[in-house]
């Protein structure tokens, strides 16, 4: 008889581990980092991609997660609720994106700001969007050549009637409403279609410089003279009183370990992408290369009915 409950309870505490691994399992699948025994952790959440608002199905049978605003806006949602989380280091490389998601975003890292601290280190492009989710953080570290700024809103809306009138292509839009079709590729805007555009972007453009006089404790009238939409190197940007310190990933670090008040913590990072095997570098090689050069040299973030703070 002892024979049996011996067997019953070993039986029991090899399901409660078979359990415990499970659970563990499917929090690392799943991009979790719940520490069950404590300690002091800093995490390093990487923002290298535009700022967008992806409601898209995955694609293939095991789609990677998107690295969107809903998922930073998440994880650092998640990372303020998690005790062992002593700090956040924003490492950011990214032209900015979507007036929204950029708001989101940036709304989110200002909450997280005041619960825990939090360090934006600069290491290629911190530019518009990107920019406005940054400047919450308590402190900015940005590399000497590194790019930030970019403070501005644009709206390009492509017109091509010219060349259908070439081609022989006539377009009749019947509509209901007197600005239904304000920016058609098929007609010259209006004045009027112009200036109240216009009186959009600008009442976007003015927030957006308010939120960066508040958090960098900047003039207003100061603020508006240097948020021109002129992109800035990492040396000029602190001269200008944009970011707080030329430095390195390492400099980022020592100083949020400062402000947690920690010493050797655990690092973790979130935000990377994972290795998709050749195809995957040959497609991370030519979006990286080729469309990384056209944002930043070509002022990319062209669009036709979408806002985007871009650079």
């Amino acid at each position: 008889m002892k024979k049996i409950y011996v067997v019953i309870i070993a039986l029991f505490l090899i399901l409660v581990c078979l359990l415990a691994v499970g659970v563990l399992a499917i929090l690392s699948f799943s991009g979790e980092n719940i520490d069950l025994l404590g300690g002091n952790k800093i995490a390093k959440v990487y923002l290298c991609n535009e700022i967008y608002f992806d409601y898209s199905q995955g694609d293939g049978l095991f789609p990677s997660e998107k690295k969107d605003a809903r998922y930073y806006i998440n994880l650092l949602d998640k990372l303020e609720k998690d005790n062992s989380v002593k700090g956040v280091l924003l490492i950011v490389n990214s032209p900015g994106g979507e007036v929204i998601a950029s708001e989101k975003l940036a709304r989110k890292v200002a909450e997280l700001a005041k619960k825990k601290p939090v360090v934006v280190y600069v290491e290629d492009l911190d530019a518009s969007g990107a920019y406005m989710a940054s400047v919450p953080a308590n402190y900015i570290v940005a590399e000497k050549h590194s790019i930030v700024g970019s403070i501005g809103v644009r709206m390009d809306i492509i017109h091509y009637y010219g060349l259908m009138k070439k081609l022989g292509i006539n377009v009749t839009t019947i509509k209901a409403g007197k600005y239904k079709d304000i920016g058609s590729p098929y007609r010259p805007m209006t004045k009027e279609e112009k200036e109240y555009l216009q009186k959009m972007i600008n009442e976007t453009y003015i927030d957006f410089v308010k939120w960066v006089a508040k958090y960098r404790h900047l003039p207003l009238n100061y603020t508006f003279k240097i948020a021109d939409g002129k992109i800035y190197s990492g040396e000029d940007a602190k001269k200008v009183g944009l970011v707080d310190e030329v430095g390195t990933e390492e400099t980022a670090l020592k100083k949020l370990e400062q402000l947690a008040n920690v010493s050797n913590p655990e690092i973790v990072e979130y935000g990377l992408e994972e290795n998709r095997g050749l195809f995957g570098l040959t497609y991370d090689l030519g979006y990286g290369i080729g469309k990384g050069l056209g944002e930043v040299l070509c002022e990319m973030g062209k669009l036709n009915s979408k806002v985007e703070l871009m650079s």
